[in-house]
């Protein structure tokens, strides 16, 4: 029996977790990222963020709306809880302008 944490090459090949030459060569294709490229329009600021970061700003939104809840039904201890931040992406950083310009863009990796 292999240490604790350990697994054997069998079993690795059987979880598709090892890959032999032929399938290396095969995975080397290109992958796709869309991400979300935002131009402010006062002041010309370009910036990008993707789906997994528009996530955790909603998720962030979510939770601290949950927590107000909590607060206004009489729940003490939230008042402890800190609020998350988040960041709106319709907002440009620089210049905090709310004229941006969206577009989807594709990149190969």
């Amino acid at each position: 029996m292999p240490p604790k944490g350990r697994r054997r090459l069998s079993e690795l090949k059987n979880m598709k977790l090892w890959k032999t030459s032929n399938e290396k060569e095969s995975s080397n294709t290109l992958k796709t990222i869309k991400e979300t490229k935002c131009t402010c329009n006062a002041c010309g600021n370009v910036w990008f963020y993707g789906k997994q970061e528009d996530w955790e700003q909603r998720a962030n939104a979510m939770s601290n709306a949950g927590k107000s809840m909590m607060c206004c039904s009489g729940c003490l201890p939230a008042l402890f809880i800190h609020d998350k931040q988040v960041i709106d992406f319709n907002k440009c950083p620089k210049c905090g302008s709310k004229a941006v310009k969206k577009e989807e863009v594709t990149h190969s990796v």
